[in-house]
C-alpha cells in the first residue's frame, strides 16, 4: 500500500495514480494522508483514483483555488475538515449519500455536494446526480 504524502504548496493540478513503482516494487495508492494538500491555494484540479479508500483529516484544507473534486465509491473513510476553507469547491460523490465511515464534519464548510455522480456523458457533458 502507498500513501499520498505532503505536497508542495505550489502545485496547481494533480492526477493521483492508482499504482506507483519504487525500487522495483509496485504499490497501490490507498490513502491521501492528513494535510497532504493543506493550503495548496493554487491547486485547481485533483483526480482521485478508485484505489483510494481513505482521505485524511484536513487533506485539502485551505485549497481556495480548488473548484471540483470527484470522490469515488472506493473511499470509505474521510477525516474531519477534509475540505475546510475550499471556498470555490463543488464536491462530486459517486456514493448516493454520506457513507457511515465519513466524519460528520468532512464537509463542515458546507460546500455544494452532488451525490450519485455517474461519470456518464451526454453531448459532451457529464450527467451527475442530484445536488444536496
Amino acid at each position: 500500500k502507498a500513501t499520498v504524502e505532503r505536497q508542495s504548496r505550489a502545485i496547481t493540478t494533480t492526477n493521483i495514480k492508482e499504482k506507483i513503482s519504487y525500487k522495483g516494487n509496485e504499490y497501490t495508492v490507498t490513502t491521501i494522508r492528513s494535510s497532504a494538500f493543506s493550503v495548496c491555494e493554487n491547486l485547481a484540479s485533483v483526480t482521485i483514483p478508485n484505489s483510494v479508500t481513505s482521505i485524511g483529516t484536513s487533506a485539502f484544507f485551505g485549497c481556495t483555488g480548488l473548484t471540483s473534486v470527484t470522490i469515488p465509491n472506493s473511499v470509505t473513510t474521510i477525516g474531519f475538515y477534509a475540505f475546510q476553507s475550499c471556498d470555490s469547491l463543488t464536491i462530486y460523490c459517486e456514493a448516493q449519500s454520506r457513507p457511515s465511515g465519513w466524519s460528520s464534519f468532512w464537509n463542515n464548510s458546507g460546500r455544494p455536494v452532488v451525490w450519485g455522480h455517474t461519470h456518464s456523458y451526454a453531448d459532451g457533458k457529464c450527467i451527475c446526480g442530484k445536488a444536496e
